[in-house]
């Protein structure tokens, strides 16, 4: 159970940083107009908060699911 929870966590993060990080990317240089060195820096950073965060906030979405779906039945 516990290395399902793992893996469940990993997964959510990695969903995270892979949706996230490219529209930052793309926020950033054509929006912001940031130098390369920047969008690199901001790029790391996003994808670490992601890895970081992203299981937390996939539980969460999960939990929500839940009680959206049982409200509307």
């Amino acid at each position: 159970m516990e290395k399902d929870r793992r893996r469940l966590y990993v997964i959510d993060s990695l969903a995270s940083i892979v949706f996230w990080v490219p529209i930052y990317i793309v926020f950033n240089i054509f929006v912001l107009r940031l130098e390369v060195w920047q969008v690199i820096a901001l790029a790391s950073f996003s994808a670490v908060i992601n890895f970081v965060f992203g299981g937390l906030f996939g539980r969460f979405l999960d939990k929500w699911r839940r009680i959206l779906l049982r409200h509307a039945k």
